[in-house]
Order: C-alpha cells, then sequence, then structure tokens
C-alpha cells in the first residue's frame, strides 16, 4: 500500500523560556547553513569539487561544535538538517530546478529549523477538554509547548519530522510532517461537460469561468492599501533601531500578514468549493510572474493570489480522484471563436468584446476563452482516458 505524506501545521504558545531557546536555535541554524554555503562556494571557486551532505554534517560536529561549544546546546537534527538543505539547494541549482542558495539573514521575514522524530521526542497531544483547541506539541529541547490542536491526527498517521517557525510578526508555528499507508483513490470516468468547467484568468476578476461567471474577489491588498501606506510613512519617519520604530514595524508586518491570511483564506474556500462541484476544472498554464512584469499589472496579479488557487485546487481534486486539466498556455483560446473555430491573429489585449469576422457573433472576450479551454482541455482528458477503437 502507497505511503502518503501530509503537513498539519500549528499555531504554539511557547514560555518565555522557550521562546529563548528557539531564538538561540535559529540562530545556530542560520551560523550552520551560511558556513556550508560558504564551505561550498569556497571549494567551487577553487575547482575542487564539492562536500556531500554527509561531509558537511560531519564538518559541523567536529570542527564546528568545537570551535563554538554553543552549538552544541540546541537540537543537533536542526544543525544536521541546516546542512542537509544546503546540499539539496545546490543540487536543486545545478539541475536547473532552483535559483542559487543564498545566505540567510536574522532580519529574514521567517526564521524556521526542521528537526527528526525519534524515539517520541516530537508529539501532539490533543485537547483534554472536549470542544477546545488548546493542547500541546512536544518537541526536541523545548520539552511540551502549548499549542492551538485544531486538527486531531489519526492513530494511524507516523510523524516524521517537525518544522518550527517563526514569521516577522513574532508569531510561532509547527508543521508537523506524517506518514501513513492509502490506497491510491480511483479516477472516476470521463466526466461530461455538464460536470466540467473551464477557467479563463482575470486579473481584475480572479476568473471567468465557461458560464460567464467571475469569481467575485475581494481584493485584499487594495483594500488595506491606504491603511497600509499610512503606517509605512510612519515607520519611514522613525529612527531605525529605536524601540518606537520596532514597535511600528510590527503593526506593519501584521498588517501584510493579515492581507496575506484573508488571501490565502479565500484561496482555500473557492477552490474547496469547485472541486467539490465538478469532476474536471481546466485551465491555462500561463506565467503570472511574467505577466505582472510585462504588462504592468504587477498588484492585480499578486494580490488575488490566482497561483496559490491553482495549487489548491489540484491537490483538492486530484484526493477526490477527479482531473485538473492545464491547456498549454500558447493555445489561443482568446483569439478564437467559440462559435466557429476562426482565429483573430489581430486581436488586441484592449479589446473584450468583438466581432467574429467569419461567422459574425458578437464575442465576450473572457467568457470565450474559458469556453475554449474547457473544450480543449475535455479534447485532452478525452485523448487520454478513452481507448482507440480496435481496427
Amino acid at each position: 500500500m502507497p505511503t502518503v505524506n501530509r503537513a498539519i501545521k500549528y499555531r504554539i504558545h511557547p514560555s518565555e523560556e522557550q521562546m529563548t531557546q528557539l531564538l538561540q536555535t535559529f540562530g545556530c541554524v542560520r551560523k550552520v547553513f551560511n558556513a556550508a554555503i560558504e564551505l561550498q562556494e569556497g571549494l567551487y571557486a577553487a575547482k575542487m569539487g564539492s562536500m556531500s551532505k554527509m561531509d558537511l554534517n560531519n564538518h559541523v560536529n567536529r570542527v564546528m561544535k568545537e570551535d563554538a561549544p554553543y552549538l552544541k546546546e540546541v537540537d543537533k537534527f536542526a544543525l544536521t538538517n541546516a546542512v542537509y538543505h544546503v546540499a539539496a539547494g545546490y543540487k536543486n541549482f545545478f539541475e536547473g530546478r532552483a535559483k542559487h542558495p543564498r545566505f540567510k539573514s536574522r532580519k529574514d521575514s521567517k526564521q524556521s529549523y526542521t528537526t527528526n522524530w525519534t524515539n517520541g521526542n516530537i508529539k501532539v497531544i490533543p485537547p483534554e477538554k472536549k470542544g477546545t483547541v488548546r493542547g500541546k506539541v512536544k518537541l526536541p529541547k523545548l520539552g511540551l509547548v502549548d499549542a492551538v490542536i485544531h486538527r486531531v491526527p489519526p492513530e494511524d498517521w507516523v510523524i516524521k519530522s517537525a518544522t518550527v517557525s517563526m514569521n516577522n510578526s513574532g508569531q510561532y508555528f509547527v508543521s508537523v510532517l506524517f506518514a501513513y499507508e492509502q490506497e491510491p483513490t480511483p479516477y472516476i470516468p470521463m466526466p461530461n461537460k455538464g460536470r466540467a468547467i473551464g477557467l479563463d484568468y482575470s486579473s481584475p476578476d480572479f476568473y471567468v469561468d465557461s458560464d460567464g461567471n467571475d469569481a467575485g474577489v475581494p481584493h485584499f491588498y487594495r483594500t488595506m492599501e491606504a491603511k497600509l501606506a499610512r503606517e509605512q510613512r510612519r515607520l519611514s519617519k522613525m529612527t531605525k533601531g529605536s524601540n518606537n520604530y520596532a514597535k511600528q514595524k510590527i503593526k506593519v508586518d501584521k498588517l501584510h500578514r493579515k492581507i496575506a491570511n484573508q488571501r490565502k483564506d479565500f484561496c482555500h474556500k473557492l477552490s474547496r468549493k469547485i472541486a467539490n462541484s465538478y469532476d474536471a476544472v481546466c485551465v491555462e498554464d500561463i506565467d503570472l510572474r511574467a505577466m505582472s512584469r510585462s504588462l504592468n499589472l504587477g498588484k492585480s496579479t499578486m494580490d488575488n493570489g490566482f497561483g496559490m488557487f491553482r495549487v489548491f485546487l489540484q491537490y483538492k481534486l486530484e484526493r477526490q480522484g477527479k482531473y485538473f486539466v492545464v491547456v498549454d498556455r500558447w493555445f489561443p483560446s482568446s483569439k478564437t471563436c467559440n462559435h466557429c473555430g476562426y482565429i483573430n491573429r489581430e486581436l488586441q489585449l484592449s479589446d473584450r468584446v468583438w466581432v467574429c469576422p467569419h461567422c459574425g457573433e458578437v464575442i465576450l472576450r473572457d467568457p470565450n476563452a474559458a469556453e475554449n479551454i474547457l473544450e480543449k482541455g475535455l479534447g485532452m482528458l478525452y485523448d487520454l482516458l478513452v481507448p482507440l477503437p480496435i481496427a
């Protein structure tokens, strides 16, 4: 039976003593991580190849811990995983899957470390009283930490690791990775058109679907933009490093965090609604980052979180044995008349309504594109699922 990995993220409330230990661990992990990058860069510059993750870990244990004894005071798995992440980062970089590893800074918006389960050193303890979420999480070097246990893992889920993090608002979280055995969800048969939908990305509306409806997305950043700008102006007038600067920076960070949380919550709820309502969803493989740069749509594109929404939608569909179909980005969905198939090569981005020169149909750009994406996606799905007749 296949093994499935799934993580649950909990908010934790460490004591003052535990916070001190966490901050020390973040600092030690940062030091080891940066030292590993510096070591690898030196070897590459000298054309001496590189060190394996085991060699890097041995360097930490045999050299760095002797030079800096305080490294022995923190979770050893946190340091081991730090050098493993460096080794993996370089591997992904050289294979073209990631950017070059960069040094960590204490000023980064997020501090984190990963530790491994062994001999029951990580444990999720549910609330004692029913109807409450106040439980605890057991972590190495920290012991029992107060936590919001909003989801209790099933008993057959086995803990593999835990990643402890702190955001720029001073909030602490732990993401516990579980493994469990599960039979693969069987995919449903070829869905009919009534149980499928096409989504065409729209910068102002999030998307327009093949039924002509838009998502009705609240523009969270735009809504908070004036307030955020006001708080940022106040911050810019304060002396960097002062107590007032630190307090004001927390206010600004909280506003950013609120916007991000609102956007994420919206994407989760909308993707769940669509995944439960349809058996197949067809979308276009658009490059949102390139679009935000080239079309002067940076704020609108980054505000709506459509890329995050696609990720959520895909895994929610696949967990139910449903289909997430990605249509090639060069498919002319907007320029093709859905009624006769004519391709209007002269169509501009500003043309929101156009008349087909071939059949005379008056076409609304976005619903037309969504219908074309749906039909193209269903065609791809049909070719994949329906076997060719035997001659």
